[in-house]
């Protein structure tokens, strides 16, 4: 499964900062996830990730060791090809109901 990750800030202060990038820089992913792509935002606000998991499970893996100093938004994914594929045949089905 395919998802987007995006996460914010929600401690702002300079030991929540401190902390969480400790804790960044002895986190390692857990089995089962591939990182595609991972950005922080220029502001600083926070970043996304493009993430491929085996489970929900291991989603919730990534993102536990954070949640103190990050809000996470976890959205599954598909290529833009296979959404406007599906997008069309729900349009075809919907004007099948007469």
């Amino acid at each position: 499964m395919l998802f987007a990750v995006s996460w914010e800030f929600i401690d702002p202060s300079e030991e929540g900062a401190a902390r969480s990038l400790a804790v960044f820089q002895g986190w390692q992913p857990a089995a089962g996830a591939e990182f595609k792509g991972f950005y922080g935002y220029a502001d600083g606000s926070g970043g996304i990730a493009i993430v491929e998991v085996d489970s929900v499970a291991t989603l919730a893996r990534l993102t536990a060791p954070f949640t103190p100093w990050l809000q996470f938004n976890a959205k599954p994914i598909l290529p833009v090809e296979e959404s406007a594929a599906i997008a069309g045949e729900a349009m075809t089905f919907r004007n099948s109901i007469g």
